[in-house]
C-alpha cells in the first residue's frame, strides 16, 4: 500500500548535463537525505461526521553509495526505508443536499517499507549500457523490478540518444482480509515499460531533450484499501485489469553566464486508457550565490482529467461493474512551490555538499484546466521537507 502512495504513475529518465558521459564518475560517492511528507488535515466539512480528519505522515530515509570499477564501469546501491502513519479515505458517501462526503478509515494505519535497487553501468568511447534491479518489501507488498537502458552520442557529442525497457512484478496480500469481504487475500501484477528520447546541446548555454514513453500493466489494478458507494451500498474498488499509459516529456535548460544562474523547464503530457490525460509545467531558477551556495526556487502546475469509470459516489451500478472513488482518478488541478538551498564545503580531503529543501502542495478542482462540477472531498494538500548530504572521495 505504501509504495503505491509514494510511487508516481510513470517512470521517465532523468536529463543528462551533457549529450553524453565520456565514463564513471572519477570519486567514490555516498548520500543520504531524509525527507518529512505531511498531509493537511481534512477539512471538517467535507467529512462524515465522527470521522477521523488526520492524514498521512510518511518519514523516508534513503542512502545510496556508487563506485567507479576501472576505466569502464561503476556500480552503486541504493537502500530506501520508508514509514507511515495516519488515516486514509476509504469512500465517499451523499450528504444531505447531495454533496460528496468523504469517509475515512477508522484505525490508524502503520507501515514500513524497505526498498534496495542495484545498477550499473558499463562506460563505451561515446555511450553508455546500463542495468538495473530492485526488490521493494511492506508488510502487505511485494515489488521486484529491472530494466535496461542505454545512451549514445554523435555529432562531436552535441547529440545524444537513449533509450531502455523495464518491468515490475508485483504481488500484495492485503492486511484484515478477513475482515473485509470485499479485500481479496492476494493479488499480483505485472507491468513493463520502454522508452526513448533525444538530447541535443543547442549552443553554449541550452540543453534541449524530449522523451517519449510508454507503460502496459496487467492484473490487479484496483486498490484493495478503497471502496465506492454504490446504491447505497461499499462495494470493492474496481478497475480495469489493463492499463495502457503514454507520457512525453520535455526539458529546456538554459544558462546565464552575466548572472551566474540556471533556468529548468519542464513539460510532461500524459495520456493513458482509463480516459485520464494530464498537464505538468515545472519552472525552477538556479542560482549561485558567493562561491559554495545556490539557491533554488521552483514552481509546479499540474491538471488532469478523471478515469471514465470514476464518480465521488454513484447513484445505480454500472453495466461494466467497474467502481472508483479514489480522488488519484478525479478531475482536479494542482500547484505546489518549492525552496531549495544548497552549499559545498570539504572537511578531511572529502567534497560535501549540502541541501535542505521545502515544498507546499495544494490541490483542488479550481485549479483544473476543465470545469469540474463536483470536487472530491479527498483531495490531498501536503508540506515536504528534506535535509540531504553527499560526500565525494
Amino acid at each position: 500500500m505504501l509504495r503505491a502512495l509514494t510511487s508516481g504513475t510513470l517512470a521517465l529518465p532523468g536529463l543528462a548535463g551533457s549529450a553524453a558521459a565520456e565514463g564513471p564518475p572519477p570519486e567514490v560517492r555516498s548520500q543520504y537525505t531524509y525527507s518529512h511528507y505531511s498531509e493537511d488535515d481534512i477539512a471538517a466539512s467535507k467529512v462524515t461526521p465522527g470521522s477521523t480528519r488526520s492524514r498521512y505522515e510518511i518519514d523516508v530515509h534513503q542512502l545510496r553509495f556508487d563506485a567507479p570499477i576501472g576505466d569502464r564501469f561503476d556500480a552503486g546501491v541504493e537502500v530506501a526505508y520508508e514509514t507511515m502513519s495516519g488515516a486514509t479515505p476509504w469512500y465517499v458517501v451523499p450528504g444531505p443536499g447531495g454533496e460528496p462526503l468523504q469517509v475515512m478509515t477508522g484505525a490508524t494505519i502503520e507501515e514500513q517499507r524497505t526498498d534496495v535497487t542495484l545498477s550499473g553501468n558499463y562506460y563505451l568511447d561515446q555511450g553508455r549500457a546500463g542495468a538495473k534491479a530492485g526488490v521493494s518489501v511492506e508488510n502487505d507488498y511485494l515489488a521486484i523490478s529491472g530494466g535496461l537502458e542505454g545512451e549514445r552520442s554523435f555529432n562531436e557529442d552535441n547529440t545524444s540518444l537513449t533509450g531502455g525497457v523495464g518491468f515490475s512484478i508485483d504481488e500484495i496480500t492485503p492486511t484484515d482480509a478477513n475482515l473485509f469481504p470485499t479485500r481479496p487475500e492476494s493479488e499480483d501484477k505485472q507491468s513493463a515499460s520502454v522508452f526513448a528520447g533525444i538530447a541535443h546541446v543547442l549552443g553554449r548555454n541550452s540543453v534541449l531533450q524530449s522523451t517519449l514513453s510508454y507503460q502496459y500493466s496487467q492484473g490487479f489494478l484496483s486498490d484493495p484499501y478503497k471502496q465506492a458507494f454504490v446504491a447505497g451500498t461499499p462495494l470493492a474498488d474496481s478497475r480495469p485489469d489493463q492499463r495502457s499509459q503514454i507520457s512525453w516529456l520535455t526539458r529546456y535548460r538554459h544558462s546565464f553566464s552575466d548572472v551566474d544562474g540556471s533556468l529548468h523547464a519542464d513539460y510532461r503530457l500524459y495520456v493513458d486508457d482509463w480516459g485520464i490525460n494530464s498537464h505538468t509545467i515545472e519552472v525552477a531558477w538556479y542560482q549561485a550565490l558567493f562561491d559554495a551556495v545556490r539557491l533554488i526556487p521552483g514552481i509546479r502546475y499540474y491538471s488532469q482529467s478523471q478515469a471514465d469509470f470514476y464518480a465521488p459516489y454513484y447513484v445505480a451500478p454500472r453495466n461494466d461493474g467497474l467502481y472508483s472513488s479514489d480522488y488519484r482518478l478525479s478531475p482536479f488541478g494542482a500547484l505546489s512551490w518549492r525552496i531549495k538551498a544548497e552549499t559545498r564545503f570539504q572537511t578531511w580531503s572529502i567534497d560535501w555538499s549540502a541541501t535542505v529543501g521545502y515544498e507546499r502542495y495544494t490541490s483542488s478542482g479550481d485549479l483544473a484546466l476543465g470545469d469540474v462540477k463536483v470536487e472530491n472531498p479527498g483531495l490531498v494538500s501536503f508540506n515536504l521537507v528534506s535535509i540531504g548530504l553527499v560526500g565525494r572521495f
